[in-house]
């Protein structure tokens, strides 16, 4: 190592020690939303700090104090700034999300239970803590790390994989570890109403989640568009800018988002409206060009003085049963249903 480079690396590590020493780190936080419920199910923690000429953002922050065996100090700072701060805020069912870096294991100063130590005058509980470890981090030993995960659980704390979906290591990582919450990469989350390969690869990690029994969150989401076909496609938990940006104090769901979310979730619920007018014709039409799920979703009746809901498999069948009757109309059949 140059000169240069001895005294660039030592002014790195004063920074990253008056970091820690002189509260320049604070911590933003992140709704994940719950859009069957309208509600917030917890905040994700995200280190944050002034930009200097030696670190650019938190991924470099951690990178370096990884190279120089500081990043158990490091993360042992920021989870405990993330919950003292969080705490007038986290109300009892939700959670708090903070990072944990595989590599911290290997840190000469780490020691296992400090969290749970933190947790002890907070009035927390431990499974309101769900450890996230990005996909992004090569785990270089399973087996150690699989033991520290194990003494967490063991505790009650939850475990998250971030990021998957963007890493080369996804299939194994979650085979190895067997997390509660898969975190889907906005990478395969935006625009994904418009990509069909994009949904079936998070159809596929749907799949994977339901069979290892672990809680699908989609991230990145910053679109209507967005949200409306991760709705459709059976996801309900979510993250994004299309929510909230990361902010201090933590931010609730806006008003505005949940009355939006309750219009597109009826919306969905009911993509079928049969009027006094609505004929056979129509309505096989409808059937041939529906490409959503039929599985609790309805259509609505709205003829004068009533409204009435029918299941859409319903739909199906009645449908199928006057198959010759095209240009009448549907309802004067449809009332016997009702009656």
């Amino acid at each position: 190592m140059s000169l240069a480079q001895q005294r660039e690396r030592k002014s790195s590590e004063d920074v990253l020690t008056s970091y820690m020493n002189e509260d320049k780190l604070f911590i933003h936080y992140q709704p994940i939303i719950n859009i069957h419920k309208e509600s917030v199910i917890g905040f994700e923690a995200l280190t944050r700090f002034p930009v200097s000429a030696y670190f650019k953002s938190p991924v470099e922050l951690f990178q370096f104090a990884d190279q120089t065996n500081r990043l158990f100090q490091l993360e042992k700072h920021t989870r405990e700034l993330a919950i003292d701060s969080v705490l007038p805020y986290l109300q009892e069912k939700q959670q708090l999300w903070v990072n944990l870096s595989p590599n911290v294991i290997h840190d000469d100063s780490f020691i296992p239970g400090f969290t749970h130590a933190v947790l002890k005058n907070t009035g927390l509980n431990p499974d309101q803590i769900v450890f996230e470890i990005t996909e992004h981090s090569a785990i270089s030993d399973f087996q150690s790390f699989r033991k520290l995960l194990e003494h967490y659980r063991k505790q009650g704390f939850k475990v998250a994989i971030d990021d998957v979906g963007a890493g080369y290591s996804s299939l194994q990582m979650i085979s190895e570890l067997k997390p509660d919450y898969l975190k889907i990469d906005r990478s395969l989350i935006t625009h994904i109403d418009q990509f069909r390969e994009k949904q079936y690869m998070v159809e596929a990690l749907q799949h994977i989640g339901k069979k290892l029994g672990a809680g699908i969150i989609a991230e990145g989401v910053e679109t209507e568009g967005e949200c409306l076909h991760l709705i459709q496609m059976g996801i309900f938990l979510m993250q994004g800018y299309y929510f909230a940006e990361p902010d201090y104090p933590p931010p609730p769901l806006p008003v505005s988002i949940s009355e939006q979310l309750n219009l597109q979730r009826n919306s969905q619920m009911f993509p079928l409206k049969i009027g006094e007018h609505t004929t056979f014709f129509e309505l096989m039409t409808w059937i041939m060009a529906y490409q959503g799920s039929y599985d609790h979703h309805f259509a609505l009746i709205h003829v004068p003085n009533r409204k009435e809901v029918l299941p859409l498999t319903e739909v199906v069948r009645f449908v199928a049963s006057h198959g010759t009757k095209k240009k009448e109309t549907v309802w004067p059949h449809l009332r016997s249903l009702f009656t």
